[in-house]
């Protein structure tokens, strides 16, 4: 009796450890690898629409084929990503300027300082200075258009409007476009030392994905970049240990974007062992080399531009050329020559 009660015993427990097994198998996302034998996503011709870039400091548009070049800003000093209101009427951006100041007692000195503007396309053709300001934070960059049009995500350095900067402390905020209320994501901002940087957020808002940048030591300005981290936006408040953590697969990624549909993020790795620009899912379970740099073909270190069927990319080289290609990989097409273009995006 004894010993049918204690093989009761131990066959429930094996029955417990297989179910916790599988559970936590089924939780568990697998690290993204790029599969050789991975079948062709099907692409039609490249979409229309307007490709919206810098070039010389200035905001351009033009046709997905590089034609019919617009000026829409006259300011020599737009840096940074671009990103197209979902009624394609308004381009988000930054201006860069800098601070040279320092106090009586020494500290200080020259550091960048940056906020987001809003230009108005219909407007250009004959005022090609029809913009106006959104934040006065002094650190407002890298803006992301919420795809309902409500609120622009950006990465605003909290230090920048202090003359005695030393390291800066980069933290995702928000801004409502109707009355222009901003907010940081997370209620840790102002004790936290890591940097979160270049928000890029899921078209149905649910998901956020950025680049993590902190120091070991943050009285020094030695900052590395640690990858990307995808969350939940319902889970943005993580704890601090976990934050840290990029995301599997994309520990040497930076420069996300996210695709229109949601089921891919790009980002850019510059890594000499695997550089190039790639795609992964959304679930991590796929990852795809989209392109390959050469040694005269080195992508831009910013955010690449999704067209509106999420099948082609937009992007600039080192070279101010740029580019569409399909996310198979295939027709790479050059839009401009040389010059100083770059952070390309498309419109909606």
């Amino acid at each position: 009796m004894m010993k049918n009660a204690a093989a009761l015993r131990i066959g429930l427990l094996l029955v417990l450890l297989t179910f916790v097994g599988a559970a936590n198998a089924d939780t568990q996302t697998p690290p993204a690898t790029v599969s050789e034998d991975m079948g062709k996503i099907k692409v039609g011709a490249r979409p229309p629409g307007k490709i919206a870039f810098i070039s010389d400091g200035d905001v351009w548009i033009m046709d997905t084929d590089g034609r019919n070049r617009q000026l829409i800003t006259n300011i020599d000093n737009a840096k940074g990503r671009l990103s197209f209101s979902p009624d394609n009427k308004i381009i988000a951006f930054s201006r860069e300027g800098k601070d040279m100041n320092n106090l009586p007692s020494g500290e200080g000195g020259a550091h960048l300082l940056h906020d987001i503007f809003l230009a108005y396309v219909d407007s250009a053709a004959t005022r090609s200075n029809w913009w106006k300001r959104l934040t006065f934070s002094l650190g407002a960059y890298q803006p992301d258009w919420s795809y309902d049009g409500s609120v622009i995500y950006y990465q605003n350095d909290v230090n920048a409007g202090f003359v005695d900067y030393v390291v800066p402390s980069h933290q995702i905020a928000k801004i409502e476009i109707d009355g222009g209320n901003s907010s940081y994501l997370r209620k840790d901002w102002q004790t936290t030392v890591i940097s979160t940087m270049t928000p890029t957020v899921s078209a149905d808002g649910k998901k956020i994905a950025f680049v993590l940048r902190y120091s070991k030591d943050p009285t020094k300005y030695d900052f590395k970049y640690h990858g990307i981290k995808i969350v939940d936006m319902a889970n943005i408040a993580l704890p601090v240990e976990e934050l840290k953590k990029p995301s599997p697969g994309l520990e040497n990624g930076f420069a996300p974007s996210w695709s229109p549909d949601g089921q891919w993020l790009a980002y850019i790795v510059n890594d000499i062992r695997d550089p190039g620009i790639y795609i992964i899912k959304a679930d991590l379970s796929e990852k795809r080399l989209v392109f390959a740099p050469t040694v005269t073909q080195q992508p831009n270190a910013n955010p690449v531009g999704w067209s509106p069927d999420s099948k082609w990319l937009v992007f600039a080289a080192t070279d101010g050329i740029i580019y569409t290609i399909d996310i198979n990989g295939d027709n790479l097409t050059p839009l401009t020559g040389p010059g100083t273009h770059n952070n390309p995006t498309w419109s909606k």
